[in-house]
């Protein structure tokens, strides 16, 4: 059966490359059709463009399942943009309910292939340890944005002290300290 499938996908390539010498053959002889072939493209990409920037905004998606897990769709592409933004996020999160939250978790939105579900799986389901279909977060690690976290100062203090990391390439690239009751 694989054979047979991977021999239709080199059919499939094999015409498909086919056709679009003979196309680009055709627009090539007349230069006419060389400028609105250039005049399609352009519109196309200028298109493409307004819409990247003007139309797709980022979004926090919150989990339905784990309230402290954020999965960030469209993110800006500017780090330090993209770390202000989190921290916006997490102190209002953290003021609605009153500091009581002990980590939130912001992931890339990452829609999986070949197997895997990706981040988009936790927005509505909760990890699953069966196997080799298991999902968990930490097989993730490339597409954890931020982690802030709220620690007591010692075992004997009241005071608390919150902290957010903030992650590129499974290394955390820089902390700040957003609460501090310790002093």
């Amino acid at each position: 059966m694989g054979i047979v499938i991977i021999i239709l996908v080199i059919i499939v390539v094999g015409i498909s490359l086919f056709l679009l010498f003979k196309i680009i053959g055709w627009i090539v002889r007349k230069k006419v059709r060389i400028v609105w072939m250039f005049s399609f493209l352009g519109t196309l990409g200028i298109g493409m463009t307004i819409n990247t920037l003007f139309f797709v905004k980022m979004e926090f998606i919150q989990s339905e399942v784990y309230p402290d897990l954020y999965i960030i769709k469209n993110p800006v592409k500017e780090r330090s943009t993209l770390n202000n933004i989190i921290k916006e996020k997490v102190f209002r999160t953290i003021s609605v309910e009153n500091k009581k939250s002990n980590t939130l978790r912001f992931y890339e939105y990452h829609k999986g292939d070949f197997g895997e579900s990706g981040t988009v799986y936790f927005i509505k389901n909760k990890e699953r340890r069966d196997g080799m279909t298991a999902e968990l977060l930490e097989y993730y690690p490339e597409y954890l944005i931020a982690e802030y976290s709220l620690q007591y100062c010692s075992e004997e203090s009241a005071g608390y002290f919150g902290k957010l990391d903030y992650y590129n390439d499974r290394q955390i690239i820089k902390t700040d300290t957003l609460l501090n009751s310790c002093n």
